[in-house]
């Protein structure tokens, strides 16, 4: 872990770069769209960022032909993504469903203690999306097992110093109770990286999400105003079981 300054309106602050940052993503591009300017923002600090989707993304497809060859798209397309915005390892687990039971807490609390990170970002448990609220709900049991002894814990215990919920286009902060609460990550130099991914890699998607980027800019807008910044990436912390000690900024 280090300590970097940043200028902050003519005022040098310190922040804490964590060393390693861990994504849970639902999807193959969820990485990028819910997170991608921050990794790319912590890439560039000296952060090692992991990536574990839980899904395959069968129900991805835009055009009746990639029925048959959707799973194998989204792969390449999802290692497209991950090589573009730096990412050091990822997990593809490829669940066709995942549900908040032993089976899927069992295998993420032992990567979480696997990996041991610092930073974990996951999505929102209020999540109208299944595969999204499921991966929350099953991602946050699991940093509470991870914890413990649980699930061959012993002398394996890991507690992160940060735990995020991220914003989806299934879960906008504007409607989540506690959203007073959001930090804003400034993306404004990784904005125009991000979008330029998105728009050349996750091809398969771009005519049924062509609603998605519309909303990743209103959206990086609406954070960049909270936060002062010109495009921002918003996430709300939870503290329940684990102490905020690293604040994205």
């Amino acid at each position: 872990m280090k300590t970097i300054e940043i200028d902050s309106n003519g005022i040098k602050l310190p922040v804490v770069i964590p060393d390693s940052i861990l994504i849970f993503a639902p999807h193959p591009d969820d990485e990028l769209l819910s997170t991608g300017g921050t990794i790319l923002k912590y890439k560039n600090w000296g952060s090692k960022i992991i990536v574990i989707v839980s899904s395959s993304g069968i129900g991805g497809y835009s055009k009746e032909e990639y029925h048959g060859e959707i799973r194998e798209i989204r792969k390449k397309e999802l290692e497209e993504s991950i090589s573009l915005l730096g990412v050091d390892e990822y997990y593809f687990l490829e669940y066709d469903e995942i549900e908040p039971t032993r089976k899927y807490v069992r295998k993420f609390t032992e990567l979480i203690r696997k990996i041991k990170p610092h930073v974990i970002l996951a999505p929102h448990p209020f999540d109208a999306h299944r595969i999204h609220r499921n991966t929350a709900l099953v991602a946050r049991e699991a940093v509470y097992h991870s914890q413990g002894r649980a699930y061959g814990g012993y002398q394996k215990e890991w507690i992160p110093f940060g735990y995020y919920f991220y914003e989806s286009l299934s879960c906008k902060f504007i409607n989540v109770e506690g959203a007073h609460k959001i930090i804003v990550c400034d993306i404004s130099k990784y904005w125009e990286k991000k979008m330029e991914i998105f728009n050349n890699v996750y091809k398969s998607q771009k005519e049924m999400l062509e609603r998605v980027s519309n909303w990743a800019i209103s959206t990086a807008k609406m954070s960049g105003e909270i936060g002062g910044v010109k495009w921002g990436e918003s996430f709300i912390p939870d503290t329940e079981f684990v102490n905020l000690k690293i604040i994205l900024i």
